[in-house]
């Protein structure tokens, strides 16, 4: 049984920069941006989870959210119910990415 389970929550949208499309990755609000901070500053939320996320990151603002859809190793897939709008994909284990994509 997993002792800690992690979620970071973000919003992903498509911005211009220099005449083409890039994709900007922010936390969802301040409060979730707080919890990451105490996550990392417990040492809950490892060196290489921050990697990993960071990587994460990178892909998407790189090559939009479609790039990670059909990568395994994200195990990325849409969420239902509350929700719905929402994906999520697996830094580790125990620890999601739940993001949307607003305009």
């Amino acid at each position: 049984m997993l002792n800690h389970f992690f979620v970071v929550i973000v919003d992903i949208s498509k911005m211009i920069c220099h005449n083409r499309y890039m994709w900007s990755v922010e936390f969802e609000s301040s409060a979730v941006e707080k919890e990451v901070a105490a996550l990392i500053k417990s040492k809950k939320l490892t060196i290489e989870d921050q990697a990993i996320i960071h990587a994460w990151i990178q892909q998407i603002s790189a090559h939009g959210p479609e790039s990670i859809r059909g990568d395994f190793k994200w195990a990325d897939h849409a969420l239902h119910g509350e929700w719905l709008g929402y994906r999520s994909s697996a830094f580790s284990n125990s620890g999601r990415i739940i993001y949307r994509i607003v305009n």
